[in-house]
């Protein structure tokens, strides 16, 4: 046509096309504004008309196929979601789908990895998403969290701050913030629109192990949550409108002995509840639902240390190293757990060789999304899916070839599991089924497999990323990839590693620019090496989207690296060499240097000092005047290399800052309207809280509803029979309301407190029948017997004859206690414990102890400070008499006291050195076993052992400590306190193996011999063996036994007691009281006992001498006589006991304990003819066979 037609031109078709153009694109606009092509298509084309651009119309029958009204991934053409009534035509038409027909697990076979990028120098360990799932956080060894694009895989922003490890991270449900803890005891928070510092807040003495943001709503207030290595568990209280955190949080320190650890923490959907993970064995329950949080709950049933919790509702499940899990549910005011053993198999299954020998542990466990399934990851490489409601097992997974740490559930799709480990495999899982769905493995080309560290799904269940242990961070998901392939393979700031300055708060501010993180200019995207990314590259950044081509070529300079080598590095932006390359410089390059010029001038005239002179074509960078009061705090450590010989590289670009790297308040301005991570929309917000008000107000009302359910239950039984006597779990008398009469509810002035404690111990003086009050000190003064001073917590008195249809109990207390709260008046372990310990200290007559004036004063700080009783401080002992800081005293007297707490109240006689024997000077204390307050009462024997052990600095040595060793090293010795120079009281320093500081006292530490057992793992613990355990313990003088050796003292009283519990009279006092059923006991008897108890007490070699075992065999009778009448049936049976008993122990020739029959005083121990009866009603109400009264009856005749 062009030979043809000499005046047509050969681009004649091309500037027709041109023309027509612009007209077309008026009239129907193109998806891309001024991009025009013959080859274009669909909104692009040339030939395109109205019709071809409208939005593909939702039909009701492709909407009824799709889950929540969205597919896997979004047709390009399809607009505006249908309305109502399409969507009920739709279900006209199709009818109802079910979730898995429409959506079939099979489609997860279509996730693909979009990018693989190297953003980090270390591993990392933290990954996760924002609540609208446009963004992915990464935290890391290298001290950096980065912000990406889910989307397109860009690096939008990098939170500097840390010195130590990223731990955990955490976003808030308003996805305003993100939390971050670290190795360096701290946690930081930023904002997320606009990566400015919130707050750095400073509350653990360790480690932080998990953080978490509770999903609560109450008004504007809310709670983060964060445990340490310290052992601690602090509640952070903030504000959402003014984004303000408080300074001091609610602390608990849950650290009952050295080397405790917090590991893991997990809220319940609504907030109302917090389970809490440690390395000594405890789940711990904190509740939401009054003012302030509270701990209700203490679980122990794993026998090492706890990986992980998740909780649902009132359900949660944990999962230890001992090879189990454990589902636990609220119900009846309980915690009920149902058991997961790791070692059972599926029918069929055999047992490997290998399996034989491996002890199997639990690595990871978690939910499947809608609380059916509950999904264990193995330390024998298989995650072994469970039923939640039986605890039956149902699949075994197979597939993983090394330990698995990630379990991440789908969002919405309850059939799928992901799940990834150190073996660098990652497998998507239909758990309903036990099928494999999807496969990854994490190649690294030239460096083999990465293991995978961390896995997160996005909210809306599209993508999921990875972390491994090289630095990257994987994206997958669903759709196209063209997106991702617009990035570079590795994407780092030049700023990333510039070293940070640290005010007293610990903010940071850039130590070349002396500005802070966030307020610094667009930074240049760099390699791992250092070299900057071509230009298409760095309008990546944001800020530099819009940039002259010209201000997208970063300055180079040379910079030596810490190997001394001369490498070129990015140091800031083209300003130098513009000259030689025949550009004009720019002028926006000029403006920043004459507004920083002035800036610095004004700066340097407030604070009196000379303006910066080395401003020379930008390259000088002016100090401004900022201290660093805490030294200790360092930069970013400089973490060694990723591959063996590879320079630095992105580390070294802190050498220089030029003069276009200061922002300029116009630079500030548009910082602070930037948004680098999107809020949630305030309708999609408000439907979020509501529903999480929702479920929280649903939690509380189902923990108080069973709370309730339990104290129903349990009144039903009181009010049926009211108990009048000790009460069994063997054998209880009770009587009806309807012949009830009740008598005076008093107790004798009967005192604990003893002048000797010698071993002709006698049955306390039993006074007469008469009006009496029961007292309940709450002082540290002197009590002996006839000298009580009246409580003001509780009295008890005479009450005249109830009218016959009140159903009153002579055993109420005149104040009514309500049994929800009776938990807190049970007597704690550390006196009911039946075996004996080193620790905590358990007081016995006649017991020489030191007493350490250090600790005792530790212990009422403690007390004062947590505000667990009122003291009053004027009865101080050392307030009384003269108290050096150690002092060798005799325990002569024990009386403990009604809580909570339990308290022990001991009398105790100063000893002369010269006779060995006790003094009438004495004194008393009070206290009770608190957590992180050492024992101040030291017995001598393992005094005296202690001093003959000369500890040196670097020797070894391992301490006891709830029944496991654990080991360390001496640092040296120095006093506790300086005013205490002489005590032995915590005067070692010592190092743990774990690598935790503490001190010590010397009788805390045993040489280490050569056929010891090592433990597995540095920082671990080893059990302490049988025989270990009684060559530590108590070894008794020469007379505190009689004639005879412990071991057969105790077989004697042990077959007398056998003897005794053969006795019909003997049933009522055979066992411990039932505390759960009968609440009221605990609140009136501060020291339960039972025959049965101090039986196995003696097999266990509990009692350290003859007349501990007396006092306590006299308190059966004590305590009946409290909770009835002295006069009663119950109380002159108990007596009767006792007094038998008590003969026995005496004689010690005597193997028969119904020899001694003869010699009791009929007249006075038989039950009067009027105690019969009484007794007799009794035996009716309980025992309905006649041969059972027949037996009660002969016993008496």
């Amino acid at each position: 046509m062009v030979l043809s037609n000499k005046h047509v031109a050969p681009d004649h078709l091309l500037q027709i096309c041109k023309r027509i153009g612009p007209i077309l694109d008026k009239e129907i606009p193109p998806s891309i504004l001024r991009v025009n092509s013959l080859l274009g298509a669909g909104r692009q084309s040339l030939l395109r008309t109205a019709k071809d651009c409208r939005n593909t119309v939702w039909k009701g029958s492709a909407f009824a196929a799709l889950h929540r009204g969205r597919p896997p991934e979004f047709p390009v053409n399809y607009g505006t979601p249908p309305n109502l009534v399409e969507v009920y035509r739709a279900r006209q038409l199709t009818g109802y789908a079910k979730f898995s027909t429409s959506f079939p697990g099979s489609m997860y076979q279509h996730v693909k990895m979009h990018r693989r990028i190297l953003g980090h120098l270390s591993s990392v360990y933290c990954v996760a998403f924002d609540r609208t799932g446009h963004r992915i956080f990464t935290g890391s060894d290298d001290c950096l969290v980065k912000i990406w694009s889910t989307h397109n895989g860009r690096l939008f922003a990098t939170l500097r701050g840390h010195s130590a490890e990223i731990s955990d991270m955490a976003v808030n449900y308003e996805n305003t913030m993100i939390a971050a803890g670290s190795c360096d005891k701290m946690i930081r928070v930023w904002c997320l629109r606009t990566c400015a510092p919130v707050a750095v807040l400073h509350g653990h003495t360790g480690s932080i192990t998990s953080l978490q943001f509770s999903p609560m709503v109450k008004g504007s207030m809310r709670y983060m949550v964060s445990t340490g290595a310290d052992g601690n568990v602090c509640f952070w209280q903030w504000d959402t409108d003014s984004m303000k955190f408080s300074n001091r949080p609610v602390k608990f320190t849950e650290k009952p002995r050295p080397g405790v650890q917090m590991l893991c923490s997990s809220f319940s959907v609504g907030g109302m509840f917090l389970a809490t993970g440690s390395t000594d064995h405890v789940i711990r329950m904190y509740y939401f639902g009054s003012e302030t949080p509270e701990r209700i709950a203490e679980l122990e049933s794993h026998a090492v240390r706890f990986l992980n919790l998740l909780i649902s509702c009132l359900k949660f499940i944990s999962g230890s190293r001992d090879g189990t899990a454990r589902i636990w549910r609220f119900e009846e005011a309980e915690w009920r757990s149902i058991l997961l053993d790791m070692s059972n198999r599926l029918p069929g299954d055999m047992c490997s060789e290998e399996d034989k020998f491996m002890r199997p542990k639990v690595t990871m466990i978690a939910w499947n999304q809608n609380d059916n399934y509950v999904v264990t990851a193995v330390n024998n490489h298989l995650l072994k899916v469970w039923n939640s409601s039986t605890g039956q097992l149902l699949h075994d997974l197979v597939g993983h070839a090394d330990e698995v740490f990630v379990l991440e559930t789908h969002p919405f799709d309850s059939r799928i599991m992901l799940s990834a480990g150190h073996d660098g495999n990652i497998f998507i899982w239909d758990i309903t089924k036990g099928t494999k769905t999807k496969h990854y493995f994490n190649m690294i080309e030239g460096q083999g497999h990465g293991a995978v560290f961390d896995c997160k799904f996005s909210p809306d269940g599209q993508h999921f990323a990875c972390t491994d242990s090289h630095g990257h961070l994987l994206i997958f998901g669903f759709g196209c990839s063209k997106p991702y392939e617009k990035i570079p393979d590795q994407m780092f700031f030049h700023t990333d590693y510039r070293p940070l300055i640290r005010d007293s708060n610990n903010y940071v501010l850039d130590e070349q620019t002396q500005q802070a993180p966030h307020l610094m200019p667009p930074p240049f995207l760099v390699d791992v090496d250092g070299n900057p990314h071509p230009t298409k590259y760095q309008r990546l950044v944001p800020g530099r989207e819009n940039s002259a081509d010209e201000h997208l070529i970063p300055q180079l300079g040379y910079v030596a690296t810490s190997d001394g080598e001369v490498v070129e590095q990015v140091i800031g932006q083209q300003t130098v060499d513009q000259d030689e390359q025949g550009m004009e410089p720019s002028i926006l390059d000029g403006m920043i240097r004459q507004l920083q010029l002035q800036q610095d001038q004004r700066n340097a005239a407030a604070d009196q000092e000379p303006a910066s002179s080395g401003l020379q074509n930008g390259e000088g960078t002016p100090r401004r005047v900022f201290r660093r009061p805490s030294l200790d705090i360092q930069s970013p450590p400089n973490i060694g290399l990723r591959r063996s010989g590879q320079v630095e590289g992105v580390r070294q670009m802190h050498q220089n800052a030029p003069r276009s790297q200061m922002a300029t308040e116009r630079d500030l301005q548009a910082w602070r309207r930037r948004v680098v991570v999107p809020e949630i929309p305030p309708s999609l917000l408000r439907k979020q809280e509501k529903y999480r008000i929702a479920k929280g107000e649903e939690e509380r009302d189902l923990y108080q509803s069973e709370k309730r359910r339990k104290s129903f239950q349990s009144s039903e039984k009181v009010c049926k029979y009211t108990t009048l006597k000790i009460l069994t779990t063997q054998f209880c008398i009770c009587i009806p309301c309807d012949v009830l009469v009740v008598v005076s509810d008093s107790s004798s002035r009967y005192s604990d407190w003893i002048a000797d404690a010698g071993i002709n111990l006698q049955p306390p003086v039993r006074t007469s029948r008469r009006k009496a009050v029961r007292y309940c000190s709450t002082s540290e003064d002197e009590v002996s017997a006839g000298k009580s001073s009246p409580p003001k917590r509780r009295r008890r008195k005479r009450r005249k004859k109830p009218r016959p249809k009140k159903q009153e109990g002579a055993n109420t207390p005149t104040q009514p206690v309500n049994s929800e709260l009776s938990y807190d008046w049970h007597p704690p372990v550390w006196i009911t414990d039946t075996a004996l310990r080193r620790s905590p200290f358990v007081p016995q007559m006649g017991d020489e102890v030191i007493y350490f004036r250090q600790g005792h004063e530790a212990y009422i700080e403690a007390v004062r400070r947590n505000n667990i009783y009122e003291l009053n401080p004027h009865k101080e002992p050392w307030r009384k008499v003269v108290l050096r800081d150690q002092e060798l005293v005799k325990i002569v007297g024990i009386r403990y006291e009604v809580g909570p707490p339990t308290l022990c109240c001991l009398k105790l006689a100063f000893i002369d050195h010269a006779t060995g024997k006790h003094t009438d000077k004495s004194f008393s204390i009070k206290y009770h076993d608190m957590p992180d307050v050492i024992d101040f009462l030291i017995l001598r024997q393992f005094y005296d052992e202690a001093r003959q052990r000369n500890w040196q600095a670097s020797d070894r040595f391992r301490s006891i400590i709830d029944d496991a060793w654990w080991f360390g090293t001496v640092l040296g010795q120095e006093p506790y306190q300086p005013q205490y120079p002489d005590s032995h009281f915590q005067c070692y320093s010592v190092k743990w193996d774990n690598g935790e500081v503490e001190k010590l006292s010397p009788w805390d530490m045993e040489p280490i011999s050569d056929n010891v057992d090592q433990p597995e793992e540095l920082g671990a613990s080893v059990s302490v063996t049988s025989e270990e355990m009684e060559k530590l313990l108590y070894k008794p003088e020469e007379g505190e036994w009689g004639m005879r050796s412990r071991d057969e003292a105790c077989e004697r009283i042990i077959s007398g007691i056998d003897q005794l519990l053969t006795l019909d009279i003997s049933a009522a006092f055979a066992g411990p009281v039932d505390l759960c059923t009968y609440p009221k006991y605990c609140t009136v008897i501060a020291y339960p006992t039972d025959l049965n108890t101090i039986r196995t007490r003696l097999a266990n070699r509990f009692y350290r001498r003859i007349s501990a075992l007396v006092w306590e065999v006299r308190y059966i009778e004590s305590n009946a006589r409290t909770f009835n009448e002295p006069g009663s049936a119950i109380a002159r049976a108990a007596k009767k006991i006792t007094t038998q008993l008590l003969k026995f122990i005496n004689d010690q020739d005597c193997t028969n304990i119904f020899d001694l029959c003869s010699t009791t005083d009929d007249e006075q121990d038989c039950l009067d003819a009027d105690d019969l009866v009484s007794f007799f009603i009794h035996v009716i109400t309980v025992m309905h066979s006649p041969s059972s009264i027949h037996g009660k009856i002969a016993q008496f005749f």
